[in-house]
């Protein structure tokens, strides 16, 4: 199974709408997909017992199992916000890590995708992103896309951009085949 992540809690996100269209053209292409929106997690658990195994927050732990031990890979797309990646997405994975560290990413490829209303397409946060990954032990595909000028590419809701199409999925096929 492949989990595909919308790593901000911004509502009404232009991320999610690249996260949404990635997920349906992994199940076009045979996959079993889970689609993970940081939006929806309450970030009730953002506490000091939060690093404690055994005083997790029940609702993290569902979700570490659902969409992160459950995955054999993952695709985690990033938009940019100060020169980086969402907190939010650092605050998951800080969370579920003192649960099961070496089962979250441990030996999994990982994707990632970067998304910026500006020119550079989150490459700086991206890159951040895939340290985090790989000191988890993750395999980070070379292939870091990003996705620059996002609402051209769009139309209304809708990704309509054919070389981003393209793109997106020469990605998905080598997550697939990695």
């Amino acid at each position: 199974m492949i989990t595909v992540i919308s790593g901000t809690n911004r509502s009404d996100s232009r991320t999610l709408l690249f996260a949404r269209h990635y997920a349906r053209l992994l199940e076009e292409l045979g996959q079993e997909v889970e689609l993970l929106d940081m939006a929806e997690l309450h970030h009730g658990y953002f506490a000091g017992k939060m690093y404690d195994p055994l005083g997790n927050d029940a609702q993290l732990v569902k979700w570490q199992q659902r969409y992160i031990l459950a995955a054999d890979k993952l695709a985690v797309f990033v938009p940019e916000y100060n020169g980086s990646y969402p907190g939010v997405l650092k605050l998951f994975i800080d969370g579920i890590s003192v649960i099961d560290y070496d089962g979250n990413f441990g030996g999994k490829h990982v994707a990632l995708i970067g998304v910026s209303t500006g020119r550079a397409g989150n490459l700086r946060g991206i890159d951040h992103l895939a340290d985090v990954f790989a000191h988890m032990g993750a395999w980070v595909l070379p292939n870091r896309l990003p996705l620059s000028r996002v609402d051209a590419l769009l139309t209304g809701e809708e990704l309509t951009d054919a070389g981003t199409k393209k793109s997106l999925r020469q990605q998905a096929e080598q997550l697939i085949a990695a």
